[in-house]
């Protein structure tokens, strides 16, 4: 799937734990912005200050405070993690020299 289509994941904010109840939401990027939509429902943007990869099939993107917190992202397979990885990780602040 390419990503003008998207990447489905399992998608939680702010630190919930997967636990197969969680919804199934579309990431998508456009003009170098992240966004997780809930199709018919809610689109949101994702601004990472930090990015980890906890396992083949899921990232977490720290936002802050101000934003959603933690974003937990699991998706259907590894390839589609590093899609989105890979897209992420150039949205990343530089760190201090």
């Amino acid at each position: 799937m390419g990503l003008n289509e998207g990447v489905w994941a399992f998608v939680l904010i702010d630190g919930a734990q997967f636990d197969g109840t969680e919804p199934r939401r579309l990431i998508r990027f456009e003009r170098n912005v992240c966004y997780v939509v809930e199709p018919g429902k809610n689109i949101f943007e994702v601004k990472p200050s930090r990015l980890e990869r906890t396992d083949a099939v899921t990232l977490i993107a720290e936002t802050g405070f101000w934003h959603y917190g933690r974003v937990s992202m699991r998706f259907d397979s590894a390839t589609d993690a590093d899609i989105v990885e890979q897209k992420l990780r150039p949205l990343l602040p530089d760190p201090l020299k």
